[in-house]
């Protein structure tokens, strides 16, 4: 099975999951070409989320197998033909990492610490685990570096699946929770009720820490969280730039952005109501955060920055949001928030449009499809040019 993502690389369609490598792919015929094995060196799984460097062009990727090495960082060419860079992280464990980042000169990934054993599955266990005990740390790597040429920087236990951008300055945002939805429940635990209580956020503080009296209540909470990280001093800066009135996931930016230092970044707000009730994630509305601009409804500076919201109708919920620029933009925000979204009540599904510069308005357009996308997909935009 792939279909995590859908990506595009030197003028190519691949769809890709974690659990196996890319698949290319016809987007008018939908029909599957095989796989996709640059240069023929590269035989193991891609991130969901591979990423294009800035200039060059090349597609920094991550896979990880529950066998060593674990995890292996690749560079692939331009034109997509040859594995230019490869590098094995060294690591004791076997990580999960759903995303990747990359700046100029450097590739960043965020260790988490969600691992992944047979070994433990074996000894009654589960397959992935969320080892909060552990150090979670962020790697920022050369480039074309090597094992000894990482940085390992230790950060506040956290859960991040997704980043929004990196660049240099040593700025990574990305969107951070408490705890994570894989493997889920406990063996023998009613899921429903477990992600209910997860969706709950009644007990989330200002601070964005959950009030231990009340098990798991509201521990799905995500904000978006920017760490600044010295190279020189190997210090790290960590604050959350939005705020605990809503919980918020699958980021996206203008893609020529990426890997550069960015103004405005757009993201799905989970409907917290919708989402216990279901004892699932339903997101109800969208945002668009001014990294620029201190947030404008707090009397005291703490940190978060100015966000607008785009509001779907009542039972009306979202998924797969992507950033289109718009022809000859030269602005960073001249451009469309694009998404699938489905109203539960008429069981009619949509392509929502919204113009980001114009956030809080009437959306443009709403574009109905003969199909229901399922929630949880993520989004991709490509010109047929």
């Amino acid at each position: 099975m792939s279909n995590t993502n859908v990506f595009e690389h030197g003028g190519k369609h691949y769809s890709t999951a974690e659990n196996y490598i890319p698949q290319e792919i016809d987007l008018f015929s939908l029909e599957t070409y095989g796989n996709w094995n640059p240069g023929r060196t590269w035989s193991r799984p891609f991130t969901s989320h591979p990423k294009k460097t800035p200039g060059t062009g090349e597609l920094v990727t991550v896979g990880f197998e529950a066998k060593k090495p674990y995890c292996i960082v690749g560079i692939v060419s331009a034109d997509g033909k040859e594995l230019v860079h490869k590098l094995d992280l060294q690591l004791d464990q076997c990580s999960v990492f759903h995303d990747v980042g990359v700046t100029n000169k450097y590739t960043i990934l965020v260790d988490f610490m969600l691992t992944l054993s047979p070994e433990r599955v074996m000894k009654g266990g589960s397959l992935f685990k969320y080892e909060r005990e552990k150090d979670a740390r962020i790697a920022v790597i050369p480039r074309y570096g090597d094992a000894d040429s990482i940085k390992w920087f230790h950060i506040e236990p956290c859960v991040s699946y997704h980043l929004m951008n990196t660049f240099e300055d040593g700025v990574v945002r990305g969107c951070k929770a408490n705890a994570t939805i894989i493997p889920g429940p406990e063996w023998g635990e009613n899921k429903f009720e477990w992600f209910s209580r997860g969706f709950n956020f009644k007990k989330i503080n200002s601070n964005n820490r959950i009030d231990q009296r009340v098990k798991e209540e509201g521990m799905l909470f995500t904000c978006v969280r920017e760490w600044r990280l010295n190279l020189r001093t190997m210090e790290v800066k960590e604050r959350d730039v939005t705020g605990t009135e809503y919980s918020m996931d699958f980021p996206t930016i203008n893609a020529d952005f990426t890997g550069l230092k960015n103004k405005y970044g757009y993201t799905q707000v989970i409907d917290s109501l919708a989402s216990a009730e279901s004892g699932k994630a339903k997101y109800g509305g969208l945002a668009k955060l001014y990294f620029e601009e201190a947030n404008k409804q707090r009397t005291h500076d703490d940190g978060t920055v100015n966000v607008k919201y785009h509001w779907l109708p009542k039972n009306n919920f979202c998924t797969g949001l992507v950033f289109v620029a718009k022809p000859e933009s030269t602005e960073e925000d001249d451009g469309w928030i694009v998404t699938f979204a489905h109203d539960e009540e008429s069981d009619t599904s949509y392509v929502l449009v919204v113009d980001a510069k114009n956030f809080g308005e009437e959306p443009i357009a709403k574009i109905k499809v003969p199909q229901r996308v399922p929630y949880g997909f993520h989004g991709s935009f490509f010109t047929s040019r």
